[in-house]
């Protein structure tokens, strides 16, 4: 198999999140190019990696421009959209590898040659179409609005299933997406846990409760404030997002808590970190949790999603209902010297990059062996 054979393709790169972190990291160990539909003009991308934008122009100018980068990151009907159907066509250059490794639910659109195999890593089967539909419909009050956005939720989820045909193999980011692939499209897939990069590291105990992720409702961080609203410990929250200026005045008049934003070097500040709370809901995989764990941290975790795989009660965490009393009933009954930081790093092992890089490689060189022997 030749170096071009293999290219990573991924949605679009509206941010550098999870997903987008993948991608990159997965052309590093392929030594593939990334195509994606357009790569948003602010983001510094890592001048390593080979990205190509298909659309650029489309979907960073002009009028088109503004009207897909309306309330984007995901969250804007039409961008998505216009993202699925321009997946269908790709671009010239894509014919030419053998392998694609497609990043993000709507990559799975692209329709491929006879001669090319789709490994396909979707994070998660998307989630407003499936198991946060019900959650999602509740927020829309007007009944006119809610018939509207059912029939064109019920209208995404036949062209999703139907795009299914197009992947060879699916593989998931935890046992918890591989059974959400099974069970919405009745596939069954391997699982690559993504990479934990960075410095994380254990420098002791500096007294207060932690949490970082994107400040969105689905991360549930006013539950966490909520709680310590109530306690003496003291809690700091990193990350930035929607839901930034309400927290800032859930923590007014609370000295124990401090609402920091976007946080860099967030491994030093995990570093001295009493512990990390983390209460999204259902999360796919985690990555915040699998740092805690890397860190020798331990973790208080939402007994819900794969963040209850990660706690092992007594060992690197404890668990809690998804409730102001029931957090704040852990915190008061955590003992951080009842947790051993060797023991917890032990436990990450499986998140590092060396497994993530013999995995991802398995699953792709593997694929690719089986097809050309059919």
């Amino acid at each position: 198999m030749t170096q071009d054979s293999v290219a990573v393709l991924h949605d679009r790169f509206p941010t550098i999140g999870g997903s987008e972190t993948f991608a990159i990291e997965a052309a590093r160990v392929l030594d593939a190019p990334i195509f994606t539909m357009y790569v948003e003009p602010s983001l510094d991308v890592p001048s390593d990696v080979e990205i190509h934008a298909i659309c650029q122009p489309k979907y960073t100018r002009g009028l088109s421009g503004r009207l897909l980068d309306w309330k984007n990151n995901g969250m804007n009907p039409f961008e998505s959209a216009s993202v699925a159907i321009d997946m269908t066509q790709g671009c010239d250059e894509l014919i030419k590898y053998d392998v694609l490794l497609e990043s993000g639910p709507l990559s799975k659109f692209y329709v491929p040659e006879t001669h090319q195999r789709i490994v396909h890593y979707p994070h998660s089967p998307p989630r407003w179409l499936y198991d946060l539909f019900r959650d999602r419909m509740k927020r829309l009050d007007y009944p006119g609005i809610a018939f509207g956005a059912r029939a064109y939720a019920k209208l995404w989820r036949a062209l999703d299933k139907e795009a299914v045909d197009y992947v060879d193999t699916f593989v998931g980011n935890s046992e918890l997406i591989r059974d959400r692939i099974r069970r919405y499209y009745g596939r069954d897939a391997e699982v690559v846990y993504p990479p934990v990069t960075g410095d994380w590291r254990n420098e002791g105990d500096d007294g207060y409760f932690l949490t970082w992720s994107r400040l969105d409702p689905e991360k549930r961080v006013d539950l966490i404030v909520e709680a310590f609203q109530g306690l003496d410990h003291r809690l700091v929250v990193a990350g930035d997002g929607q839901e930034r200026q309400k927290l800032e005045r859930m923590s007014e008049g609370h000295d124990n808590i401090e609402i920091r934003g976007f946080v860099e070097d967030i491994e030093s500040l995990a570093a001295k970190a009493t512990a990390v709370v983390y209460t999204p809901r259902q999360e796919d995989f985690g990555l915040v949790g699998a740092e805690t764990l890397s860190a020798g941290k331990p973790l208080l975790g939402v007994d819900e999603g794969f963040t209850k795989n990660q706690v092992e009660e007594g060992v690197t965490g404890l668990l809690f209902d998804p409730s102001v009393e029931s957090l704040r009933e852990t915190v008061r009954a955590f003992d951080p010297s009842q947790f051993d930081r060797e023991t917890i790093q032990s436990v990450a092992e499986q998140y590092r990059y060396e497994t993530f890089e013999a995995d991802l490689r398995e699953v792709v060189f593997e694929s690719e062996r089986r097809f050309k022997s059919n």
